[in-house]
């Protein structure tokens, strides 16, 4: 039973492992962890017993390991446990062949009883993670529409505008996730249940319902503080309070397993009535096409309210899906490729997975290394903190080596404390369980904050089997030197700060930004699956820029006002794709004009010249004048029209700062 830790170890990782989401993606996760942590542990075991091998070993296990994010964050997760496994079975060789095979025995028997624990003894509900997912979109969906009502009351200013958009851009976010894991759930042999269809009409929904609450703030912004749109501004914001009732209600649903406890749906939203109705108290006349354009948006918004209300109805009473409801789901499309495939891409000197990967398996062998020459106990250890403390970039390892030194030195003050206190075996050992429950739960959220919990664990345990406290001193020196090895090898290997990376993101959402707006233009109806693809992959490319803009600042040591440009260029591009989806909507489905064809055309080439400027790390050349000659009788078009140019413009001054500025030198 000498081994019987090794299942310990593999329990832990397992357990860390265990991100959520659906059961079928948990399951694979844990699984390859369980069953590759096996492997792995029984082919290190024989490896450290001699230095050169040991050194061999470590530097291609390690690599290996980092190289698996080649198919994403996920897998780079797993391979980041199957690095720990494999560095700490180095750290403890085994020489005879049944060592081993005991030692794998043991990892395999510790993986599957956690995965035990995590995916059988608790009820099995395979669709309640998608169910929970897309809660959360609806329940964005109706804060969204809240606020687009009180904004409308109110008549609030653009500035007021632009804060509620980014308040609500986690809407794409949180539509993706729930798409993966709807998807995960999908996939398996329940991929044809009556639930799971209800489930993907509800999330499909959520993608034309959130084009029409962006169309309908677009409109409501130009319905400035003037008394004729008084009428209008309370209309809209009863209608909008409605509206978040119903997707309230949805979540509401989605959250219930069963009919008990689910609150009466709400009343549907009136029907707008057809512009050749007669209107009421002179709101939607003739003479205002603002409200005309508003009817039309809300008649379409209550459609797509209708669907999820009895596509919630049908999942709450167990009802086929509706007609309606089909209507709505395209078909899923499924490419499949090589398994291989993701590795040959990432194989090229100027791929950021495969040089980090170079990076952590070269800094992980030189810390072994100096441990060594050092005499430093627990040289594997070392190489371990190492792996957990270099991140593909350079903002975030630096942080975490600040996290890692400060929790280090705080959890041995900690240890030292409670060692003091308590002086019962059986005492500690129940701080040390509680110490690791309270840092595993911590963990998602902040990894100093499990960094100080997780250190007592260590130490206590090492001195309550051999009684000497220089293993604290040890640890901490060994924290340092893995500190400085990682920052060292952020900064020295393939240094890639995020301001190299920042402006081919901006790029890719200025180019999808035209790409979407090409597709509104050609295509007869903004309801096509293809504008919606289009719309999607710009809010992903968006949500990229994004991140890299939040490494950026995180990076970035100068004045903050500096910043300012890049911000700029995020919000404008956002602010150019809400003009889109607003011309989409109001734009009737009839054949395009030529001249219409002719704008959409100069203003794509204008954004992808931006783009290319942002690319090539120069000015971009002057923004040619934009012909807005498409004649129309309907104002508000006219007037969504006229923003394209200068929305334009604004992203031309935003990429000039950007490429005269500071951050990107």
């Amino acid at each position: 039973m000498k081994d019987a830790s090794w299942g310990g170890l593999s329990g832990l990782l397992v357990s860390l492992a265990d991100k959520g989401g659906s059961y079928r993606t948990r399951a694979k996760e844990l699984g390859a962890v369980t069953l590759l942590g096996a492997v792995v542990g029984a082919l290190g075991a024989p490896g450290g017993t001699t230095p050169w091998l040991d050194v061999s070993l470590m530097w291609l296990g390690v690599t290996a390991a980092a190289y698996a994010r080649s198919y994403g964050e996920t897998a780079g997760s797993v391979g980041g446990q199957l690095a720990v496994i494999f560095v700490v079975s180095l750290g403890a060789p085994a020489v005879a062949p049944e060592d081993a095979l005991a030692r794998g025995g043991w990892l395999l028997f510790g993986g599957l009883w956690a995965m035990v624990l995590s995916l059988v003894l608790w009820p099995l509900r395979p669709y309640q993670p998608a169910r929970r997912a897309i809660a959360r979109v609806y329940r964005a969906l109706a804060e969204a529409s809240w606020e687009l009502g009180r904004l409308s009351r109110e008549g609030a200013g653009s500035q007021a505008w632009v804060e509620a958009a980014q308040r609500h851009m986690n809407v794409r976010p949180l539509m993706e996730h729930a798409r993966a894991t709807l998807g995960a759930s999908r996939g398996s042999h329940m991929g044809k249940s009556r639930r799971g269809e209800h489930l993907l009409v509800l999330l499909e929904t959520c993608e034309p319902m959130s084009a029409q609450l962006i169309a309908l703030a677009e409109a409501m912004e130009g319905a400035v503080r003037e008394p004729r749109f008084l009428p209008l501004r309370g209309r809209v914001d009863s209608l909008c309070d409605a509206y978040a009732a119903m997707a309230g209600w949805v979540e509401q649903v989605l959250l219930h397993e069963r009919n008990d406890g689910v609150p009466r749906a709400p009343r549907l939203a009136p029907r707008s009535r057809r512009r050749g109705d007669r209107p009421a108290s002179g709101i939607r006349s003739r003479e205002d096409p603002l409200s005309l354009h508003v009817d039309v948006l809300f008649g379409k918004l209550r459609q797509l309210a209708g669907v999820a209300h009895e596509t919630a109805s049908g999942l709450l009473h167990g009802d086929p899906v509706s007609d309606r409801g089909r209507s709505l789901v395209g078909r899923e499309e499924r490419r499949v490729r090589s398994w291989l495939a993701p590795l040959r891409d990432h194989l090229r000197a100027d791929s950021l997975v495969f040089r980090h990967a170079l990076r952590v398996g070269l800094v992980a062998t030189v810390a072994l290394v100096v441990t060594q020459a050092l005499g430093i106990r627990d040289a594997h250890w070392v190489s371990l903190t190492v792996i957990a403390i270099l991140q593909p970039y350079s903002a975030i390892t630096e942080e975490r080596a600040l996290q890692r030194v400060g929790g280090t030195l705080l959890g041995a003050c900690l240890a030292a404390v409670i060692a003091t206190r308590v002086h019962s075996p059986s005492a500690l050992l129940t701080v040390i369980v509680l110490l690791t429950a309270v840092s595993v739960a911590l963990l998602p959220i902040n990894f100093g904050a499990f960094q100080v919990l997780l250190t007592p664990d260590y130490l206590l345990l090492a001195t309550l089997s051999s009684g000497d406290w220089s293993l604290a001193g040890q640890r901490a020196l060994g924290v340092l030197v893995a500190c400085t090895l990682a920052l060292l090898g952020a900064w020295v290997l393939w240094p890639m700060p995020e301001r190299r990376r920042f402006p081919d993101a901006a790029a890719a959402a200025l180019r999808a930004d035209g790409d979407y707006l090409r597709e509104v233009i050609s295509r007869r109806s903004a309801d096509r699956p293809e504008v919606g693809a289009a719309r999607r992959s710009f809010g992903l490319a968006l949500l990229d820029a994004e991140a890299s803009f939040e490494r950026l600042t995180a990076e970035y040591h100068g004045p903050p006002q500096q910043l300012e440009s890049g911000m700029a260029v995020i919000t404008y591009a956002r602010r150019f794709a809400t003009v889109v989806t607003a011309l989409g909507m109001e734009r009737p489905e009839a054949e395009v004009p030529g001249q219409l064809r002719h704008l959409a055309h100069q203003a794509g080439r204008a954004l992808d010249d931006l783009a290319e400027s942002l690319n090539a790390r120069r000015a971009p050349a002057p923004l040619p004048p934009l012909q807005v000659s498409c004649k129309t009788d309907d104002p508000v078009f006219g007037a969504l029209l006229e923003r394209v140019p200068r929305q334009l413009g604004m992203l031309h001054g935003a990429v000039t700062r950007l490429s005269a500025g500071p951050i990107l030198r």
